[in-house]
């Protein structure tokens, strides 16, 4: 396990680095209530032995690390040690991010209640990706279904779109402020894409973003699930309450190239700020449009 870092290693090239630099948001949406913290974790377990996880994640650290310094809206804290989720320490933070995490990072129980006991009594959490493959190790989801259920879903359906294709992204709630970079306009991007059915449900969470199915391949080789053929519902982005807590997850983040995109940086600092509580946006459950 690593110990606590201000800055993460970032393994990305010099021209890399300017890219995240030139896009950066230099505001935040919303003010900071009070100096907020968030505990980033990358791990990556399988078996319990560690492995290196997506290459996005140092890329990903990187633009929290710019964010959090350019904006005042957070102090990122980069820490795989797992004693940060035990009582007493995990109240240190303001919301915990999983980046690209996946495995089952602990089987001890007083960790995961003390987790769980975080989100519910008004704690944050953010997921990017692979965070939906977390505390689950293929091809078993049932490890822990509290941890999906508090995220919003597991993904378990593979990949019906590859980090190389292009996929329509259609802005399901425009009005909400974690939307604000999209300005309500459906868009294009590249990324691997999961697909959710466990613990994924309509009625609990509000979803921001999905696939437009109508102007994205959806043919019989994309191998999308029975049951997100039945609704074609292939949601991307989503926040939702858990307790007093605040959920906001994205399975977007595969790709390197998506931490030198303006749109999904001022996305996911919005995302973080709904998740520590300064953003207020409407996080009802609804259905999806017809």
């Amino acid at each position: 396990m690593t110990s606590e870092m201000s800055a993460p290693q970032f393994d990305g090239t010099p021209e890399e680095r300017e890219r995240i630099e030139q896009v950066l948001p230099r505001e935040a949406p919303a003010a900071a209530a009070k100096p907020r913290k968030i505990l980033v974790t990358t791990l990556n377990l399988r078996d319990g032995e560690p492995r290196r996880g997506h290459r996005s994640i140092g890329y990903a650290n990187q633009a929290l690390a710019r964010m959090g310094a350019e904006t005042g809206a957070f102090e990122p804290i980069f820490d795989n040690d797992v004693s940060r989720f035990g009582p007493g320490e995990i109240d240190r933070f303001d919301a915990v991010f999983f980046n690209n995490t996946t495995g089952v990072l602990f089987e001890d129980e007083e960790l995961r209640r003390s987790l769980l006991a975080f989100v519910t009594g008004g704690g944050g959490v953010v997921g990017i990706h692979a965070a939906a493959a977390t505390f689950c190790q293929y091809p078993r989801y049932d490890q822990w279904p509290a941890f999906g259920e508090m995220l919003g879903g597991y993904e378990n359906g593979g990949h019906p779109w590859g980090a190389d294709e292009t996929i329509v992204i259609d802005v399901e709630d425009p009005q909400s402020p974690t939307n604000a970079a999209f300005a309500g306009e459906r868009f294009e991007i590249s990324d691997e894409v999961f697909q959710f059915k466990d613990h994924y449900s309509r009625e609990k969470v509000r979803v921001l973003l999905r696939i437009d199915t109508d102007r994205t391949d959806t043919g019989p080789e994309r191998r999308i699930l029975p049951e997100r053929r039945a609704d074609m519902d292939l949601a991307m982005s989503w926040i939702r309450r858990y307790g007093d807590g605040r959920v906001f997850y994205t399975s977007f983040g595969h790709n390197p190239a998506l931490f030198w995109d303006e749109r999904i940086l001022r996305h996911l600092l919005a995302g973080i700020q709904y998740a520590v509580g300064d953003l207020q946006a409407d996080d009802t459950p609804r259905p999806k449009p017809s």
